[in-house]
């Protein structure tokens, strides 16, 4: 949920506002009429978002992870890493904001937009310090914005900062709850440990056959064979149904075709400069300056701008707003550093300098074949698929069992059995070739029961079960277990011998005597170690850690070691607080991390208050059909 807050706080928290304004103008514009209108991908509240519109906002991010990634990131790569959700759960958090703020009648002036403009050094004139509008109009072209919408999604924008900030009170944690966290960051503990071993826990007994046969019979649960069951099974899949399917070789062109540009063209990206002038003759002389070895930023101070305000970086041609300025600025040929002559454009003359290129990318036919005809086959194999299911069921309606059933539709159905229900036979052999849920499904039904067709969880195709035998849990004879049934006995006795060992220790200790003086009656010296709460080692794991430092001081602590019964036990010897380990700027970082932490845990809990008060409904089969491969 945080990953929700954050998307929020672009945009609403001061220190990434700036960057929010940039990379989001055109990704949160309010939905239009016709989109509330419109059969509802995504209904918040009384707000809904269509299938185009949220297919938009898709490609939005899509693209700007694209820039970010340096043009490397594929659209498949996008969905398979769960930006469709992304952008979803942004659209959902957005509106419900947005109407919450509504219904408060939160709303903010002109004058209060204005100021922030004034205030915000990405919009100013460098020698003014005042908004301009060059560079305003400039960044709105880019975008691809009207000043009216832009306003409209500052507004909103600024709107809801107001509501989340008013939810943060942006101070350190209190004292009270730092003091303790600190404490326990830098506390010390010096500890003697010993550990207890079989040979230091005297010698083993040796069971008479009365003690195994009592303790086979006291451990039954341990010696009973599980459920075992036989059944029979069908598992029908994609590929059973493809042989014999052609794509025709001009239908998959035409598919290519189709999609070649939204699907397996990256467009070739520019970055370049441009300066609009109201002249012919001032931009021709800028021209010439710039041939000359002058900067182009030189011209961008000289206009009141920025070079950054003066820049269109990694754009596609599609992205330029002025036509004229994007056939001249994408024309064939030009290298990095070309300077172009001014062109005609809709505000002025415009001087364009090319400052990179990255070309496109395209995949070939040959290379998306194999995708494009596995798409278009689905269907047929589907539907092949489905008219096999549907002649099984018909043959079981006249009472047939699974087996007649497939036989009559050109199949054969498998055996499988016995096997319980983590896939092992008698005997301890694995039974692999059962598909999970075909197994939890044969454990659900009861002796000649049958199973409808149920779906693989693989999503390629669908499976039937047909209950023959059910062998319910024995105990197994004792002939058949006797070694484990001795193994078992030993293993107790030690463990049992080893914990009495660590009782006598820690009675004696009780009593009077050091951990020292018990420790050498068995020829034994204790370990001394001075540990943190991360301390590890072959003996202290993260339990026993853990114990230890709940162990008052003095005191023993003790916990298994190892898998073959051993124990350490460990003495608390000192408690010291490191308080030089955490500087005093380091403790006051800590201190406005954890109220940042606190601030946002509780805008994530109102959110999450606001999202389920207004409700949320999404149309999963229209994303999944917007999302798909398929075609």
């Amino acid at each position: 949920m945080l990953s929700q807050v954050r998307g929020v706080l672009k945009g609403a928290v001061a220190w990434v506002i700036i960057i929010l304004l940039i990379a989001a103008f055109a990704l949160w514009q309010v939905p239009s009429i016709t989109q509330l209108m419109s059969n509802a991908t995504v209904k918040v509240g009384g707000e809904s978002f269509s299938q185009n519109y949220v297919s938009n906002e898709f490609d939005r991010s899509f693209q700007r992870a694209v820039r970010e990634s340096g043009g490397g990131y594929t659209r498949q790569q996008a969905i398979a890493s769960g930006l469709p959700a992304q952008v979803v759960d942004r659209i959902v958090t957005q509106s419900a904001l947005s109407q919450y703020t509504e219904k408060m009648n939160l709303a903010l002036p002109r004058e209060a937009i204005a100021e922030y403009l004034n205030e915000t050094e990405m919009f100013q004139n460098p020698a003014t310090g005042q908004v301009d509008r060059a560079t305003l109009e400039s960044l709105l072209r880019q975008n691809g914005l009207t000043v009216a919408a832009f306003e409209q999604i500052l507004r909103e924008d600024l709107t809801r900062s107001q509501l989340v900030e008013s939810l943060a009170a942006s101070t350190p944690a209190p004292r009270g709850l730092m003091e303790p966290m600190i404490l326990r960051e830098v506390e010390r503990r010096r500890i003697a440990y010993l550990t207890v071993t079989d040979e230091m826990a005297g010698v083993p007994a040796q069971p008479t056959p009365d003690d195994l046969q009592a303790f086979y019979e006291d451990n039954a649960e341990l010696f009973t064979a599980p459920e075992y069951r036989t059944f029979d099974l069908l598992v029908l899949r994609d590929e059973d149904f493809r042989k014999d399917l052609e794509a025709p070789e001009e239908e998959m062109r035409r598919l290519y075709e189709a999609g070649k540009e939204r699907r397996y063209n990256t467009p070739e990206r520019r970055t370049i400069y441009q300066i609009t002038y109201e002249t012919e003759a001032e931009a021709q002389a800028a021209v010439a300056d710039l041939n000359q070895g002058k900067p182009f930023e030189a011209l961008a101070v000289e206009k009141g701008m920025t070079l950054d305000g003066a820049t269109y970086e990694n754009a596609r041609k599609r992205d330029i707003l002025d036509p004229a300025v994007a056939d001249a600025a994408f024309a064939d040929g030009l290298e990095p550093g070309a300077v172009l002559e001014p062109v005609r454009s809709l505000f002025g003359w415009t001087v364009v300098q090319l400052v990179d290129v990255t070309p496109g990318e395209s995949r070939s036919f040959e290379e998306v074949r194999p995708e494009l005809e596995k798409a278009y086959l689905d269907n047929d194999v589907r539907s092949r698929m489905q008219d096999a299911i549907d002649e099984i069921e018909e043959v079981r309606d006249t009472g047939a069992g699974l087996a007649e059933a497939a036989d009559a539709a050109g199949f054969e159905v498998e055996t499988v059995g016995p096997v319980d229900r983590v896939s092992f036979a008698p005997g301890g052999a694995i039974i692999d070739k059962v598909p999970g849920e075909a197994l939890a499904e044969a454990f659900a039904l009861d002796e000649g029961e049958q199973s409808e067709a149920l779906p693989l969880s693989s999503d390629d195709g669908y499976f039937f079960v047909d209950m023959h035998e059910i062998r319910t849990p024995a105990l197994k004879p004792y002939a058949d277990v006797e070694d484990d049934v001795l193994r078992r006995w030993r293993d107790k006795e030690r463990r049992a011998r080893i914990a009495g060992t660590v009782a006598a220790i820690r009675e004696e200790v009780a009593a009077g005597k050091s951990f020292e003086e018990v420790a050498g009656e068995f020829d034994r010296a204790p370990i001394v170690e001075i540990i943190d709460r991360r301390f590890q080692n072959d003996v202290i794991n993260e339990d026993f850690n853990d114990k230890i430092f709940f162990t008052e001081l003095g005191g023993l602590a003790s916990a298994p070691v190892g898998a073959g019964g051993a124990q350490a036990v460990a003495e608390v010897r000192e408690i010291g607080f490191n308080r030089s380990a955490v500087p005093p700027a380091a403790q006051e970082q800590l201190a406005q991390l954890v109220g940042r932490q606190i601030d946002q845990e509780l805008i994530e809990a109102f959110i999450n208050a606001i999202r389920e008060d207004y409700g949320v409904k999404i149309n999963q089969s229209q994303l999944e059909a917007l999302f798909s491969d398929s075609y």
